[in-house]
C-alpha cells in the first residue's frame, strides 16, 4: 500500500467509565439510599404544606377544626414514622403506622356491632351510622420528586461513574 492512513480512537476514557459501571453493584445502595431519603423529606414536605402529592390542599380534618393545628399532625407519629428500605434494585419508602393506609387511601367505616359507631371528638362523644375519611394521598412522586430523582442519579453518575470517585 503506497498510501494509508491510519485512525485509532483513544478508548481510554470509555474503557475507564465502563469499567466504572463494572462497580455499580457495589456503589448502587448509597445510590438508593439517598433517593430513599430525599423522598422521606420530600412526603414530610406534603404534611407541613397540607397538601397532596398532586398539589391540592388536603380536607382539613375533624379534630384539626375543632381543636386546631393541622390534620395529620396532632402527635407527629404519622409524618416522623416516615422511613425508607434500601432494596437490591431501588428503594422504598412509607409510614410505619398502622393507619397510614386509612391516611392515604380514606375510608368507609361502618359499625361491626349496632347501628352506631360512638367516639369522642373534641371531649364530647358522637353516635353515627357511618365515617367517611377522605383520601390524603401522601406517597407518590412529583414532577420535583422527578427533578429531585434525576439530580441526584446524574450527580451520582458524574462523582462515582465519570469520576471515579
Amino acid at each position: 500500500m503506497a498510501f494509508a492512513i491510519t485512525i485509532q480512537a483513544d478508548s481510554s476514557p470509555i474503557e475507564a467509565v465502563l469499567k466504572q459501571l463494572g462497580s455499580f453493584d457495589s456503589l448502587k445502595d448509597r445510590l438508593f439510599d439517598e433517593i430513599g431519603q430525599a423522598m422521606v423529606v420530600s412526603t414530610q414536605e406534603r404534611f407541613l404544606w397540607q397538601r397532596d402529592v398532586d398539589g391540592n390542599p388536603w380536607k382539613i380534618s375533624w379534630r384539626a377544626r375543632l381543636q386546631g393545628g393541622e390534620t395529620g399532625r396532632k402527635d407527629g407519629h404519622l409524618v416522623n414514622g416516615m422511613s425508607h428500605n434500601v432494596l437490591n434494585n431501588g428503594v422504598e419508602w412509607g409510614a410505619n403506622q398502622t393507619y397510614a393506609h386509612v391516611f392515604h387511601y380514606g375510608a368507609h367505616i361502618t359499625p361491626k356491632n349496632g347501628q352506631y359507631i360512638t367516639f369522642a371528638v373534641g371531649g364530647q362523644f358522637r353516635k353515627v351510622k357511618e365515617v367517611n375519611i377522605p383520601s390524603r394521598t401522601f406517597l407518590g412522586i412529583d414532577a420535583e420528586d422527578e427533578a429531585s430523582i434525576l439530580n441526584i442519579v446524574g450527580s451520582f453518575i458524574d462523582e462515582h461513574l465519570l469520576r471515579g470517585a
